[in-house]
């Protein structure tokens, strides 16, 4: 046996007790497309009209007018998402439409939306798994969800194709990536057996995966306007942390009745959010040190067995160090070290995309618009300015290029000299 052999391992047959399916990350079946409890369809009709109620400004009188509705008539882990994500955006249209963002969230939204996201273990804010992953549909008769063009968005805030394209591509990718994660599990028991081929055959197909993944992320233009994602989509992804300049000092207060409540400060729905990225990084032993600690901090927003995935993938990991123990194997080095590329590949293209939906649209001027708000694009590009330096910030609120580069440079460095 290998002296690499760990004690326990997230095996392959143990991925439903994290909520991974044939499809990686996302259920393996579609999400349920509307709650079938009488009691709920007040939340169903708000989140069927949301883009015209978030148009004509309306969407803060509807949901005040709300009954406070709690969670527990739900049942099936679909439900729950369900609920969670339509609560989410439903949220993210009261805070950020109008003139300027509301700085409380009523009771009505809050209580349910503490008891989903406490059942589902993710914060109260539009995260990935709210946006992305519980938030698709296919078409009847239609079984590849791993292309963009089989799927659509459930609910988006502004009821645009733009949207809907922007969410689904990620999905798509996640559901490409369903069959790397079995390979890679695969590759990791492996070391525990000294099968040297069969590490550099898992590596050698997570290569030609992200290179698939990568034209996936590519593809993004096709329907998603860079100028609409920046200054219509985007605003509605922001969290309620490091937005002061959008009028959001405290964050913002969940009420939730009676004199109850709390302020609090999240960072808005973003792609970092994503387990995917964390768990090659997490296989591959990538150390995110010089990071910030914005990875860890990411962790925080994904669903709770997602989560404990990656955490134990963590402490487990063994393929580097099989690999620098194996020194002279030149095809074994040569796989590894391809995947380690291939993953700096990705984040560059990654990179790329940052630099046409979001740097390049902040120098343009906004588009004329019938409704007037709070730009909080340049708001939170202005929360940005340090040391007389203007950077512009993710939803997720880190400074955006300088951290990119710096994961890509994490993730060459992973690399073993031969």
């Amino acid at each position: 046996m290998s002296p690499h052999k760990v004690e326990i391992l997230p095996s392959r047959a143990a991925l439903p007790q994290y909520n991974i399916s044939k499809n990686g990350f996302l259920p393996e079946e579609a999400p349920l497309k509307r709650l079938p409890q009488a009691c709920y369809q007040p939340w169903e009709q708000i989140i069927e009209e949301l883009p015209n109620l978030i148009e004509k400004q309306q969407i803060r009188d509807k949901v005040d007018a709300l009954p406070v509705l709690h969670a527990t008539q739900l049942s099936s882990e679909a439900e729950w998402q369900r609920a969670c994500s339509i609560l989410a955006l439903i949220a993210q249209g009261y805070i950020w439409t109008g003139p300027e963002p509301s700085q409380r969230l009523p009771p009505a939204i809050t209580v349910p939306f503490l008891q989903t996201s406490e059942h589902l273990e993710v914060p109260p804010i539009a995260t990935y798994a709210t946006l992305n992953l519980w938030n698709w549909r296919i078409p009847q008769g239609v079984e590849d969800i791993t292309q963009p063009d089989s799927l659509v968005a459930l609910q988006t805030a502004t009821g645009t194709d733009d949207e809907s394209w922007f969410l689904i591509i990620s999905c798509a990718m996640e559901a490409r990536a369903g069959p790397l994660i079995d390979r890679l599990l695969g590759a990791m028991e492996a070391v525990e057996f000294n099968d040297i081929s069969t590490i550099i055959d898992a590596l050698e197909y997570f290569k030609q995966g992200l290179e698939e993944i990568g034209r996936l992320l590519e593809r993004m233009d096709e329907r998603c306007n860079p100028q609409a994602f920046y200054h219509t989509i985007r605003p509605f992804l922001a969290g309620s942390m490091n937005m002061e300049a959008a009028g959001l000092t405290n964050g913002v207060f969940y009420d939730e009745g009676d004199g109850k409540g709390s302020w609090r400060k999240y960072r808005g729905g973003s792609n970092g959010q994503s387990s995917l990225l964390q768990f090659f990084d997490a296989v591959l032993s990538v150390n995110h040190s010089r990071s910030g600690g914005f990875h860890p901090e990411m962790r925080k927003y994904m669903p709770g067995p997602h989560r404990r995935f990656l955490d134990d993938i963590e402490a487990i990991a063994n393929i580097r160090s099989f690999v620098v123990s194996q020194e002279s194997n030149v095809a074994l080095t040569g796989a590894f070290n391809d995947a380690v590329k291939a993953l700096g590949a990705f984040r560059d293209k990654h990179i790329a995309l940052v630099t046409r939906y979001i740097v390049i649209p902040s120098r343009m001027p906004n588009p004329e618009r019938g409704v007037i708000r709070k730009d909080i694009a340049s708001a939170s590009t202005k929360m940005a300015l340090e040391a007389q330096t203007q950077e512009l910030r993710g939803t997720g609120g880190t400074k955006l290029i300088p951290f990119l580069r710096t994961s890509r440079d994490e993730t060459s460095e992973t690399a073993v000299e031969r």
